[in-house]
């Protein structure tokens, strides 16, 4: 079983627990509260993350590995995985670990947040803090806060509303501003040092993200990024690799999509002027690209059309 792997979406999640009260929309999102969620036990392999998903445990608490560091979590305490993360479980009796456990899943595509209203670049700092320690403690009044926006989404979702998707999309960018608040407080709290981290690795990984959310619109080659830090490709390709789990085309290719998107789905721009814009040689190679990375052509997505 160890070198089988799960892929995790969040229409995965909404089939795979079906022990507790799920919502979902498609494979836009899912949040799942699982009281003594007795299918979890199931997930004896690696589970490769393929969305945006917290995890916050109201009792209980179980092992696990989320790369290659090991966390436990038990209550009050919030686990936030980034798209491309490996998480096993590890307890070693998980029926045993989960009789008086409570957590509560919250899993959002990346289309779903690409398209959502929230500034990543205000946030950005918050997500390269993320990736060394996501999983933090939360206070007894910010796990309630959760609570209270995840019963909000509950409600909307059983109404009437017109606009479901959109409501509920407005309460998921609440919440990452709130997740990215208590990321904040912790580690001004708690690891005051990883704000001045001074091991190589780590900064020539923050040095390079911040290279690429300055540079995707032009720059889409490791190479350029290496040349910019002083190391050959091959060096900073692991060094990206060991810091975050990613590989570095995957975080270019990413942010390249992600500006793609917007301007597709909130600007005027023609496909041919975002491919100018994206300096792509031509909108056929731009058009390539993008349904080689979302399995849509520039247009579908612009119109909605849904793989």
């Amino acid at each position: 079983m160890e070198g089988k792997e799960t892929f995790i979406t969040p229409s995965a999640i909404n089939a795979l627990l079906t022990s507790g009260q799920n919502v979902s929309i498609g494979n836009d999102f899912v949040i799942s509260r699982q009281r003594n969620p007795n299918s979890i036990p199931a997930f004896g392999h690696p589970l490769r993350i393929n969305c945006y998903m917290a995890v916050f445990c109201s009792s209980g608490s179980i092992s696990c590995m989320l790369n290659m560091n090991e966390y436990t979590l038990s209550r009050g305490m919030l686990m936030v995985i980034t798209p491309g993360n490996i998480v096993r479980l590890t307890s070693p009796d998980l029926e045993q670990a989960l009789s008086n456990a409570s957590f509560t899943f919250i899993a959002v595509s990346v289309d779903y947040i690409s398209n959502a209203n929230v500034d990543f670049n205000s946030l950005f700092s918050e997500a390269l803090a993320l990736l060394q320690n996501p999983c933090i403690k939360i206070t007894d009044s910010e796990l309630r806060l959760l609570s209270n926006y995840v019963d909000l989404v509950y409600r909307i979702s059983g109404s009437a509303s017109k606009y479901v998707r959109e409501s509920v999309g407005a309460i998921l960018s609440s919440v990452f501003y709130q997740f990215a608040s208590y990321i904040d407080d912790y580690l001004r709290v708690e690891h005051p040092d990883t704000r001045t981290d001074s091991s190589r690795s780590r900064r020539m990984f923050e040095d390079f993200m911040k290279l690429v959310k300055d540079n995707h619109h032009a720059e889409r080659m490791v190479g350029f990024y290496a040349d910019r830090l002083c190391v050959t490709p091959k060096y900073l390709s692991k060094v990206v690799k060991d810091v975050s789990g990613r590989s570095a085309p995957e975080w270019i290719d990413g942010f390249v999509i992600m500006a793609a998107k917007s301007m597709l789905k909130y600007s005027d721009m023609t496909v041919k002027e975002i491919s100018i814009e994206l300096n792509f040689p031509n909108q056929s190679f731009f058009s390539k690209f993008f349904k080689s990375q979302t399995g849509l052509t520039p247009n579908e997505y612009k119109n909605g059309v849904v793989d």
